[in-house]
């Protein structure tokens, strides 16, 4: 009962942290308002923020046309405080989530839809919070999955090296364990890819992995930050032999984390050799500044052929979210809020995000016309 209660006292503070913060956020957004400013001052400020070619942002603005997307953002919790500097390094899309394999997670990943809601143009929500040792964590997957989440992860399918993870108690020893196997099943019914956190990437724990890739064939795998201390040619091996495997590849890491064995340049080949296959992310910026993370993808992006940036920057993963349908629970809530006859769209032809970017439109006008 003790142990159960200190669970409870935990994620009660957990809860009040949130709150804490969210009022912090709400604070800095009232200070943060746009001023109206002289047209001559503005100009000049303009001016000013300008890339240059000496700056970490010169690139960003090259690229900023091919629409970038992070795919693995922890940003959850302050993606308010996150969002001028995506703006300024013209970051299209964020999938984002925040703690990961642990009750605090359910909190976060609420944060991450509330997100979502208010941005959706800009925001792909991923969840994490539930156990993968009990029933009840396979109807949470189920539940978010027809709520409309776009993914599920970061998963912790397995970490013995990582200090961050060394306490979380929703994570997995492999890729097998627990209730793994039915989740997986779960993301190919829906359509979801999962992103899984392996380390070490090596050993008995890529064995398992490929026995996943083997056993769950409809499941689109994403292997997370893949390339932090494992070489090109291991993971072109586990390319070439499943094809529902991706890669969150970390630029940053390779680029300016001076821990990593290899330098990006190596993995370009390889990139190059599967340009279907290959995402670019910041991992929220883990053990470095955004002001690296972000220029390390499009440093790469540069050294990739033009008919392969596109892909990498934000095709692959769009083309993904692309194909997802619209849920059951989606379609009734559809109905229920207007449906067909009230926007004249035909749900047969929306992906799950756009239902969902629908959906909130609805809503938003049902609480209005209450309100008034």
């Amino acid at each position: 009962m003790s142990e159960h209660m200190n669970w409870r006292g935990k994620v009660l503070a957990l809860v009040i942290l949130v709150i804490a913060a969210g009022l912090l956020v709400f604070g800095i957004r009232l200070y943060d308002r746009e001023e109206k400013l002289d047209p001559a001052v503005t100009q000049v400020i303009a001016e000013n923020e300008r890339p240059t070619a000496s700056r970490p942002e010169s690139l960003a603005d090259k690229y900023a046309d091919l629409g970038l997307i992070d795919v693995h953002n922890h940003d959850a919790y302050k993606y308010l405080l996150s969002f001028p500097t995506w703006n300024r390094y013209h970051v299209g899309k964020i999938v984002l989530f925040g703690n990961i394999s642990e009750p605090s997670a359910m909190i976060t990943d609420a944060l991450a839809w509330g997100a979502y809601n208010q941005y959706p143009d800009r925001i792909y929500p991923f969840f994490s919070g539930f156990n993968m040792f009990e029933e009840e964590g396979l109807q949470t997957v189920r539940n978010q999955l027809e709520k409309g989440f776009l993914g599920v992860g970061e998963t912790v399918a397995a970490s013995s090296n990582s200090p961050v993870l060394a306490n979380v108690i929703w994570k997995a020893s492999d890729s097998m364990d627990g209730n793994l196997p039915k989740v997986y099943e779960l993301c190919a019914e829906y359509d979801a890819p999962i992103l899984l956190h392996i380390d070490p990437p090596s050993g008995m724990q890529i064995e398992k992995l490929e026995e996943a890739l083997k056993q769950y064939p409809d499941t689109l795998f994403i292997f997370a930050h893949a390339n932090v201390y494992q070489d090109a040619d291991s993971i072109g091996k586990l390319l070439e032999s499943y094809s529902n495997l991706y890669i969150d590849f970390f630029a940053g890491f390779t680029s300016y984390n001076p821990a990593s064995p290899y330098k990006t340049e190596s993995y370009i080949d390889l990139i190059e050799q599967y340009p279907d296959r290959f995402f670019l992310s910041t991992d929220g910026a883990y053990d470095m500044t955004y002001d690296e993370a972000i220029p390390a993808m499009y440093e790469t992006i540069e050294l990739l052929k033009p008919e392969t940036r596109k892909k990498v920057a934000s095709g692959n993963f769009q083309r993904i979210i692309d194909a997802q349908r619209p849920t059951k629970t989606q379609l009734k809530l559809f109905e229920k809020l207007g449906g067909s006859v009230g926007t004249g769209a035909d749900p047969a032809t929306l992906s799950r995000h756009e239902m969902n970017k629908l959906l909130f439109k609805l809503d938003a006008a049902s609480k209005n016309s209450v309100d008034k």
